[in-house]
């Protein structure tokens, strides 16, 4: 039988990609362990400022790792002094010179592109880097941007549900009432305006329609006329990273044509599997106006903290109920379109290319 959401793979997630690990900031010179696709997994920061990432247990008795030293960008065992290199290889025994057969770490390949640590998880020796996400908005142009909110989540519940969510548009008005309002049918189509799909990316972008521009976006926005629009945009980078409800704020003629951006506001999640029936979260916020607001900053921390927990409950209520769930019988709604093709490129991406979609 399929894993559900899925209507032919077996396997929770794909292989052979890039996911984040941690932030760029939490890694330091002290281990930090993080099961990451049912692998324990130590990060730690070299002396060079690179980052390591090997197997979590000790091969000798299988001790935990995160409490060892780091001596000389080696991690020392602390059950029997065993030290590893960075590649995992057993570099020293204290009792003896022979190093058992079996004796390494595993070592997996990591790249630091703050703001995250992404890893590959994969049979691959060799890491495809053109399959490595990349979203320029997340690139902070000093003085010009500011990332802020970056916090981390645990979900119970596979990331599959978590990622698709993420691009279902038609719960928020009951997911999310207090914190987003209310989105029926009488505020507009969720249906996009135009989708980009390439490889290693997915759009769907919305435009809004003219619309007159209020007191509070004016005093936010002195550069907006007298009427705006909204493009809004939920973007799938790689398997994990998504932009979602992304909005940039644009003002228009007298016609309701746009004339210029004068405002984006960028909510970003990566999704990494921890276990089949968990996950990672890794959110967080950037703009590109009223940098040195800190209330602005903290008002839209504290409000998306809320709506991912909002999430968070809902999809942790609905984990325990997939074990018998088949996909195959399972009714869609129009608005599900986007979520299922995004489903449906995850798993082509694990070899199996369903005949159908929404």
């Amino acid at each position: 039988m399929a894993f559900y959401p899925f209507i032919a793979a077996e396997q929770a997630y794909p292989r052979n990609q890039w996911y984040v690990a941690a932030w760029s900031h939490e890694v330091g010179e002290a281990p930090l362990m993080r099961m990451i696709a049912g692998e324990r997994i130590i990060l730690y920061r070299q002396r060079s400022g690179s980052v390591a990432a090997v197997s979590a247990l000790c091969p000798h008795r299988q001790m935990p790792l995160e409490t060892a030293e780091i001596v000389n960008d080696q991690i020392v065992c602390p059950y029997h002094g065993a030290a590893f290199g960075s590649d995992g290889v057993c570099a020293h025994l204290p009792f003896q010179k022979h190093v058992p057969a079996g004796m390494n770490l595993k070592s997996f390949h990591v790249v630091d592109h703050a703001p995250f640590i992404w890893l590959w998880v994969g049979s691959e020796e060799t890491p495809d880097l053109n399959r490595l996400p990349f979203a320029r908005c997340l690139q902070p142009e000093a003085g010009q941007t500011l990332l802020f909110g970056l916090k981390t989540f645990h979900v119970q519940a596979r990331s599959q549900i978590v990622l698709e969510n993420l691009f279902d548009q038609s719960h928020i008005s009951f997911t999310h009432p207090l914190t987003l309002g209310q989105r029926c049918a009488a505020n507009g189509s969720t249906r996009p305006s135009e989708i980009i799909d390439e490889e290693n990316y997915l759009a769907f972008m919305r435009l809004s329609p003219p619309k007159a521009t209020d007191e509070a976006l004016h005093a936010l926005f002195p550069a907006l006329s007298a009427q705006m629009r909204i493009r809004s945009r939920s973007e799938l980078f790689g398997v994990g990273l998504v932009i979602s409800a992304g909005s940039e704020i644009i003002a228009c003629d007298e016609e309701g044509e746009p004339t210029s951006s004068v405002g984006d506001l960028v909510f970003f999640h990566a999704i990494t599997p921890e276990t089949q029936h968990s996950t990672h979260y890794f959110a967080g916020i950037m703009r590109n106006f009223a940098l040195n607001d800190q209330d602005l900053s903290n008002s839209y921390a504290e409000r998306n903290d809320q709506v991912v927990s909002e999430d968070i409950r809902v999809l942790e209520a609905i984990e325990p109920h997939l074990a018998e769930a088949d996909a195959r019988k399972e009714p869609n709604f129009v608005t599900d379109a986007a979520a299922v093709r995004v489903r449906r490129r995850i798993e082509a991406l694990m070899g199996n290319a369903p005949a159908h979609c929404v």
